[in-house]
């Protein structure tokens, strides 16, 4: 971006000496691919994030909020407006309630955390403090606002973030901040209404239940391992890249067993290792795609398509992405 327009010059002099121009956004993803930003600049504090969101807002300059960057390709012509990066971190306990279920008693804690703050961060705190909900969730890359975005999920033990949500602090588009419960999301599998209505998450309130630490240790351990033994590692990626199958689908697929893994249909279909440019399906994992270290949004993209194209001619489904694209592409 050379000539900035007049909203952008503007909002440049509003936010001062911590805004940047033309600013390189692949080193803040987890896939280190994609162009720059039109404007950058940090929000450490929800004060900060919720100025800069308005007066980009008072000055119709498009917002985009970078929390962890994981589940994201940004596209090689990079984001035009504002990207935030949410760098917002405190994480406290709110309260405590108990809850009888007969002659037992139930402890249910609440704890609040900015949607800054790291997920795998929130999750070890919780698991040291005894509180069970989120434990098996510990190695879930990105941030606590792109886990609500998503309602990201596990399944060694299943459990999704959404499951444990008690209310929220949002911004909406119009600039009216409230309080909503967890009813106001409408979680399902790999989604949540702020991903039409395009809310703010500033802060979440978990309740989480007060039980022995070991055994949360033992369980969240149990998950990481299984992360590191079925997904690559060491290697930028997205995540997966594409939304598994619904029962009906995996009906039509006729899939063995029943699977509904899209990896499954993409591995059947001799994806593995298959690469373009400088971006390949990982041979470990078919639903993973990884940037090899000069890939760009292009290579995935084409690596995406392929996939939907082979599946769909040996399988009759059509598989739906889970990766976001932002910006141009």
């Amino acid at each position: 971006m050379i000539n900035m327009n007049v909203p952008l010059e503007k909002l440049k002099q509003t936010l001062g000496e911590r805004v940047k121009v033309d600013y390189p956004l692949a080193p803040h993803t987890t896939f280190k691919i994609g162009g720059p930003a039109d404007l950058y600049c940090e929000a450490r504090t929800a004060d900060e994030l919720l100025q800069a969101i308005s007066h980009a807002r008072l000055l119709s300059v498009p917002v985009f909020i970078l929390g962890g960057g994981s589940n994201i390709l940004i596209g090689d012509k990079g984001v035009r407006g504002l990207v935030i990066k949410n760098l917002t971190k405190r994480i406290a306990i709110k309260g405590m309630k108990v809850q009888k279920q007969g002659a037992k008693e139930k402890k249910i804690v609440f704890v609040e955390a900015d949607s800054g703050v790291p997920m795998n961060m929130l999750v070890r705190f919780t698991v040291e403090e005894g509180l069970a909900g989120l434990h098996m969730h510990l190695g879930l890359p990105g941030s606590v606002g792109g886990a609500l975005y998503m309602n990201s999920k596990w399944t060694h033990p299943n459990g999704y973030v959404g499951d444990c949500v008690y209310q929220a602090r949002v911004v909406t588009v119009t600039g009216e901040e409230k309080i909503v419960p967890q009813s106001y999301f409408h979680f399902g599998y790999d989604t949540s209404t702020i991903q039409k209505i395009k809310d703010v998450v500033i802060s979440v309130v978990f309740a989480l239940e007060a039980t022995d630490k070991t055994a949360l240790w033992a369980i969240a351990n149990e998950s990481i391992t299984h992360r590191k033994n079925t997904q690559p590692q060491g290697v930028f990626t997205a995540g997966c890249t594409f939304k598994n199958l619904t029962h009906a689908q995996s009906l039509m697929a006729k899939t063995v067993n029943g699977t509904l893994s899209a990896g499954y249909l993409l591995d059947h279909a001799g994806l593995k290792g298959v690469s373009r440019g400088g971006a390949m399906i990982s041979p470990m994992h078919a639903n993973f795609i990884v940037n090899m270290g000069k890939a760009t949004a292009k290579d995935v993209i084409e690596l995406i398509e392929l996939g939907q194209e082979k599946v769909k001619e040996q399988f009759g489904i059509k598989l739906h992405e889970e990766i976001e694209r932002v910006g141009e592409f």
